[in-house]
């Protein structure tokens, strides 16, 4: 984007999530009521806890394998076959599933690791209480897994109460069939799992919630630096917005650049016998259609003043004078100005000047920015346009110099310019062979 481009679509992009009444809202689940933003949510929340999935399965991990070792002190000797087993399956499936997060493929789908890893850990102990004639107190360590999994599992809201309450109730429905599955004992688990489950969930939604508003406070800022960025770049050129974001003074000599002016010939007359906002129409839409072809060309537009446009090439790191595509533009420029219609119906007339050489380009100001260029060069640029012909794209030799055969160009003389004396000047007509081959008038 050019300095020239204050595209109010691109502002007015930026900032309609924000405006958008349901943007930032979340219903009584948790989810963003905006898609995009519950995606992104989503996402984010997947790339930034792989890292806690990991510790969450060395840590179930380390539980399983202490729980093994003092089984044999808690449970019946006739039960320790099926430790053994039970430790040996579900290490190595817990040791898979750690495995697997460093996978390109589960990097983002570790949430599916974890809900698996939970229903592995409920299957065990269910099964444990079936196969094994544990102590009453044995059944209570059920509780540790379901507040372990609302308080370290990273999982989202939704996909945690879904996993827990159904782990709970595949726990209750196998111990339902263990040998110490009477009324009490049962309704006592029951009390206890629910219990435990309504205190995860209170901690999770609490949690969830700052973390969501935590990630729509870092969008908000985010869309405004974007917001703030976007329309830095339409005032001035994109390479020195960046550098004034970083905080730098933008201050440069150049030895080599090429200075473009255009003015609409006989403009004050018009101005003077027609309504202001013919003339405001008659200005944008000139400047509009400059504004698009300078950004073609690769130049950067540097202001307007009343009915004068000014140009440059070789500003704003694009490097070199850019004399050829300054050429063309100011070609463009004319036939463009000639196909449109000022208030009296008549095509615009302009009269253009070039000039090239070196000049001191910079950011002025602190309130409003103004990136500016000034030297002889912008001056001598500035007395080409004014000391030229309506219709007629007037050039300094420096800068017929720097162009090729293929434009034509008519002698004017040597003409009088303030503070310079005289100078040898030429006027701009065309191409004599276009792309496609065909003369170029």
């Amino acid at each position: 984007m050019t300095a020239a481009q204050a595209d109010p679509a691109t502002l007015t992009r930026v900032g309609e999530d924000m405006e958008d009444a349901d943007w930032g809202r979340m219903n009584r689940r948790l989810v963003f009521l905006d898609n995009d933003l519950e995606r992104d949510f989503r996402a984010a929340e997947r790339n930034r806890n792989l890292g806690q999935a990991r510790f969450v399965l060395w840590l179930a991990l380390a539980v399983e394998l202490g729980f093994a070792a003092i089984d044999p002190w808690t449970l019946p000797a006739d039960g320790m076959t099926y430790v053994l087993w039970r430790t040996i399956v579900l290490t190595l499936a817990l040791a898979i599933f750690l495995g697997l997060t460093y996978a390109p493929f589960f990097r983002t789908r570790w949430p599916l690791l974890m809900l698996l890893a939970v229903h592995a850990l409920t299957l065990s102990g269910a099964l444990t209480n079936v196969m094994v004639d544990v102590p009453v107190q044995y059944l209570s360590g059920f509780m540790l897994l379901v507040l372990a999994s609302y308080l370290v599992v990273p999982l989202i809201f939704q996909y945690c109460i879904g996993t827990v309450t159904t782990a709970s109730l595949v726990y209750v429905i196998f111990t339902a069939f263990s040998n110490l599955a009477d009324g009490q004992t049962m309704g006592m688990l029951v009390a206890q799992l629910i219990a435990a489950n309504v205190v995860g969930i209170a901690a999770l939604h609490r949690s969830e919630r700052i973390r969501r508003m935590d990630h729509l406070n870092a969008r908000r800022l985010d869309e405004q630096r974007a917001r703030y960025h976007d329309l830095l770049t339409s005032i001035l050129p994109a390479a020195v917005a960046e550098r004034l974001q970083r905080g730098e003074t933008v201050v440069d000599d150049h030895a080599d650049v090429t200075v473009l002016f255009a003015d609409i010939v006989g403009f004050t007359a018009l101005a003077a016998r027609c309504r202001p906002d013919q003339t405001l129409d008659l200005l944008n839409r000139l400047f509009a259609a400059f504004d698009d072809l300078t950004a073609q060309h690769g130049l950067e537009k540097i202001k307007t003043i009343g009915d004068c446009y000014m140009v440059a090439g070789g500003v704003a790191g694009s490097g070199g004078a850019d004399a050829p595509a300054m050429a063309n533009l100011a070609l463009a420029m004319q036939e463009t100005a000639a196909g449109i219609k000022d208030p009296d119906g008549q095509p615009v007339r302009i009269r253009i000047g070039i000039h090239v050489g070196g000049l001191t380009a910079g950011v002025i100001g602190r309130r409003r920015f103004m990136y500016d260029l000034w030297g002889d060069t912008v001056n001598i640029a500035s007395r080409m346009q004014t000391l030229g012909e309506p219709d007629r794209i007037q050039v300094s030799d420096d800068l017929r110099q720097r162009l090729d055969s293929s434009y034509r160009l008519d002698p004017r003389g040597e003409i009088e310019v303030k503070g310079k004396g005289d100078m040898s000047t030429w006027y701009l007509l065309g191409r004599d062979v276009g792309i496609n081959g065909q003369r170029e008038a």
